[in-house]
């Protein structure tokens, strides 16, 4: 017999044992979901991790007297110079409106109370009887000055009493890609000096220790990636080779009848050989099934304010690795218990 029916023989010979068979799959297939979920996590922080680490952010404050055309110029000739990636500027009008919208934004809003309507009709005729007795005792103690109506009192999210007034300085966020080679922490101590040399500067400010924090991450991830990968790679191999090793105890019986008859031993690890690469495919591609279902849920919970996380799903490259890597050990621990 070939070797492609009996390949195809150890696929028929699944259905005559189903519950196990079906419990392997469960289970490589949970396996193979935490090492792609592992592998998700990992993509997704050294994708947002590599956005900064390369990369130096300055925040400029210029003085709220500054001359905004001289300033404006300013502004132009930072985006013209070498290793600028990125300008963001504010005039203090702009600055002013994104003040305005994270007040608004940050004050809840007040309860809403609901009242009886004859209650409300009680109350607010009692309140003009008040206000018409002050009114007249006021009228009566100084007959010569007339009543001035009194001022609302400001909502709680009204601010625009702040609208047009001029009180924050002109401010540009700058980023630069920092120059292969160079060290971060003196490029942009001299980066820093000079952009606090520009006329009208009163402030500048950066954090050194998010490009340090981003550096240490991206080495943590790739010390962290393989073992974690070779522990999935360890499980998936012991579940299916220890399935597939209680399978052949149960069929011990037709196993000794063919060794008797002559069977060569490929004849009897063939089709177990075929039994694990098809529980380790099936596993793996369910399981990317299950990964993708996970990383939509994920996206609509984390892409809201103020977190804004965009979860990506994992390239096309790694879900061709984990389908092979998982296969090939599910066919790897098939043929070594076979063996045994």
């Amino acid at each position: 017999m070939s070797t492609g029916k009996l390949m195809l023989r150890g696929v028929a010979d699944m259905a005559r044992h189903p519950l196990p068979q079906l419990l392997t799959l469960a289970t490589v297939c949970m396996v193979a979901l935490l090492a792609g979920t592992g592998l998700l996590i990992l993509h997704n922080v050294q994708a947002e991790v590599l956005k900064t680490q390369a990369q130096a952010r300055f925040q400029v404050y210029w003085s709220a007297s500054s001359n905004m055309t001289d300033v404006e110029a300013q502004w132009a000739d930072l985006k013209r110079v070498t290793g600028v990636a990125e300008v963001s500027t504010f005039t203090p009008r702009a600055a002013m409106a994104e003040l305005m919208r994270g007040l608004s934004a940050s004050v809840p809003a007040p309860p809403v109370v609901t009242v009886d309507p004859a209650l409300a009709d009680a109350m607010n005729a009692s309140a003009n009887a008040s206000i018409n007795a002050a009114n007249s005792t006021s009228a009566a103690a100084n007959p010569g000055k007339a009543e001035l109506p009194a001022a609302p009192a400001p909502l709680l999210d009204d601010f625009s009493w702040l609208e047009g007034q001029d009180i924050l300085p002109p401010t540009a966020l700058v980023s630069f890609d920092i120059p292969p080679g160079e060290a971060p922490e003196p490029w942009m101590g001299r980066m820093y000096a000079r952009l606090r040399e520009l006329p009208g500067v009163e402030k500048v400010t950066y954090n050194a220790t998010q490009l340090n924090l981003a550096t240490g991450w991206i080495a943590l991830i790739e010390h962290a990636a393989w073992p974690a990968l070779g522990f999935f790679a360890l499980v998936v191999g012991l579940v299916v080779g220890n399935t597939l090793k209680l399978m052949m105890m149960a069929r011990r019986d037709e196993v000794e009848i063919l060794s008797l008859v002559g069977a060569r031993p490929w004849f009897i690890r063939a089709p177990l050989f075929a039994n694990g690469v098809v529980q380790g495919f099936v596993g793996s591609v369910l399981s990317l099934v299950c990964l993708k279902l996970l990383q939509s849920w994920l996206g609509s919970l984390l892409d809201v304010p103020p977190l804004f996380l965009k979860v990506q799903f994992l390239p096309a490259w790694q879900c061709a690795a984990l389908v092979l890597a998982t296969t090939s050990v599910a066919g790897l621990a098939a043929f070594i218990a076979a063996r045994k």
